[in-house]
């Protein structure tokens, strides 16, 4: 081998390797802690993505972020984020960011090539003392929560509720309670038109902890009786095992 192949060689096997070390993986993502994401930001001009509802997204979150729903990545990631080489780093809104980490998985699959995952997600952002931006605040307002027994009663009494599945579509395929209306929390800003605004709403999340900014939205939208079910359907599943 001459000197010349030598080196074309070993250029040929830092650059595989290099290659290896930095490419990414569905199976094994990549997280960096808030103080790492601010130094991609800074330094790598890394973007980041908000990957709750366009609701919750507006109401805080990362300075300068792109908002971007899990259940929109499909089809708004190719228009939102075109530079596949860009670093970027996908949050969501609990510690653990199971959202951001099904994104994650979705951007491994669509070719992005230099992506990561906030360790901590929001509330590790702000513990560790970094800004949050509200573009659109909810307000805040209190909201009565029920437990399922109370609305088995009201069902049965008649008394005109809606019941508003904000859950995903799918979720709400595999079950739901019976007559329920699903508008997913990604939709509600769009399609809260279509609620009655004549009955009792009672607001349905997973588990209780997106109804309460769903109904607070839609108190601020003009609805006045918005009530929310406790723990939402995971209570109802839990008591359905207790039975």
């Amino acid at each position: 081998m001459t000197f010349k192949c030598s080196i074309l060689f070993a250029i040929s096997i830092i650059f595989i390797f290099t290659f290896v070390a930095v490419s990414v993986k569905a199976d094994n993502p990549r997280y960096a802690d808030p103080e790492e994401t601010m130094s991609l930001i800074k330094n790598s001009k890394a973007l980041t993505v908000d990957t709750m509802s366009y609701i919750e997204c507006m109401d805080h979150r990362i300075p300068g972020s792109i908002c971007i729903s899990l259940e929109e990545f499909d089809r708004n990631a190719p228009l939102l984020l075109k530079n596949k080489k860009r670093p970027i780093v996908f949050y969501c809104e609990s510690k653990n960011c199971v959202r951001a980490g099904e994104v994650y998985k979705k951007a491994v699959t669509m070719g992005y090539e230099d992506i990561y995952i906030l360790k901590g997600g929001l509330p590790e952002w702000k513990s560790a003392g970094y800004e949050v931006e509200t573009m659109n605040r909810v307000r805040r307002t209190p909201v009565v929560s029920i437990k399922f027994n109370q609305l088995q009663k009201m069902m049965t009494e008649k008394k005109g509720i809606l019941i508003l599945d904000v859950r995903t579509e799918s979720l709400f395929k595999e079950g739901h309670i019976e007559g329920a209306l699903n508008i997913p929390m990604y939709m509600l800003h769009k399609q809260f038109h279509a609620i009655p605004g004549n009955r009792p709403i009672i607001v349905v999340d997973e588990n209780g902890k997106r109804s309460f900014i769903a109904s607070s939205f839609l108190i601020s939208k003009g609805f006045g009786n918005v009530q929310r079910l406790f723990s939402g359907m995971a209570y109802k599943e839990k008591q359905d095992k207790i039975r």
